[in-house]
């Protein structure tokens, strides 16, 4: 059950009222509620137009896996599940993968549209401190261009990012307390639900081999003559406008063969056009527990 917080059924009013398309952009920061507040707009607009959320919280989704960008589109088609519409970011933060981030977001919010929706509800990332987390939200905000950027705030932490956007006239500002129901997840707790969703994720996943001839390779793409180049890395097989068809974890790289193995659920091998390599990397015969950074422990520690 959704605990109401305040401000929240005003937003949800001004929404139900609107005569043109609404795109909302929820910030705030890590245990703010973004979540759930993104989770009751989408509801409450579902009801009586066609909603689209758009989870950009690549270490916190709920639409896809970790490391990916979702779209989802409301109502539902009855007795049906929603189909994911997914971009890989290839990692559980948004550092060192700004490009992606921004395009993902980009290219979700325009599917989005593209599908009719009347009201899309964007979840941010939670970065939004100090000078990168500030530049990287005014970009997100700039390039997705919102018509509503609502802030979640404990008293008035996001005004420097606010400011940037305040006589802009085509977005209107909601300032929205913190909940005193979010819920706080420690480290640790954020850490086992990856680790949770990535186990429910591959729980079907069987070996398969990719060719590589005549696939675009992409991301941090890995030495293709050393067979152990790739192994256990995260990788997405994309289709021809670089949405994921599925996430696999790689294995070994068959040279001469010009052929990838990936341990991946069931996918369409025709409908691959690229694969995106990761920096993250999996281990499946550790119940996917041990998740490492190929880029290092700094990178580690920003997720």
């Amino acid at each position: 059950m959704i605990i109401i917080g305040e401000g929240w059924e005003e937003l949800a009013a001004a929404l139900s009222q609107a005569d043109t398309p609404e795109r909302i952009y929820v910030i705030g920061s890590t245990n703010s509620g973004k979540t759930t507040l993104c989770r009751y707009l989408v509801d409450k607009t579902a009801a009586h137009m066609r909603a689209a959320y758009v989870d950009c919280d690549t270490g916190q989704s709920t639409v896809g896996p970790p490391t990916t960008e979702g779209m989802v589109l409301y109502p539902l088609p009855p007795g049906l599940p929603g189909r994911a519409h997914l971009r890989f970011v290839g990692s559980t933060s948004p550092g060192g993968h700004f490009l992606q981030t921004l395009t993902g977001a980009k290219r979700l919010v325009e599917k989005a549209a593209e599908l009719g929706a009347d009201a899309t509800i964007i979840d941010s990332p939670g970065l939004v401190f100090g000078g990168v987390g500030i530049e990287f939200q005014v970009q997100m905000v700039d390039l997705l261009r919102p018509t509503r950027l609502v802030a979640l705030q404990h008293g008035r932490e996001l005004e420097p990012l606010l400011a940037n956007f305040a006589r802009h006239p085509a977005i209107t500002i909601h300032r929205v307390p913190v909940s005193p129901a979010a819920v706080i997840r420690t480290t640790t707790e954020r850490r086992r639900y990856r680790e949770e969703r990535f186990a429910a994720y591959f729980a079907e996943a069987l070996p398969r081999e990719v060719p590589l001839r005549g696939l675009g390779l992409q991301g941090r793409v890995p030495d293709l003559k050393n067979p152990h180049g790739a192994r256990r890395r995260l990788v997405s097989l994309n289709d021809h406008d670089n949405f994921s068809l599925a996430l696999g974890i790689a294995g070994e790289m068959h040279t001469r063969r010009r052929l990838l193995t990936v341990v991946a659920p069931p996918f369409d091998p025709a409908a691959v056009a690229s694969i995106r390599f990761g920096s993250l990397n999996l281990d499946l015969d550790a119940e996917l527990g041990s998740m490492e950074s190929h880029a290092g422990k700094s990178e580690r520690k920003r997720t």
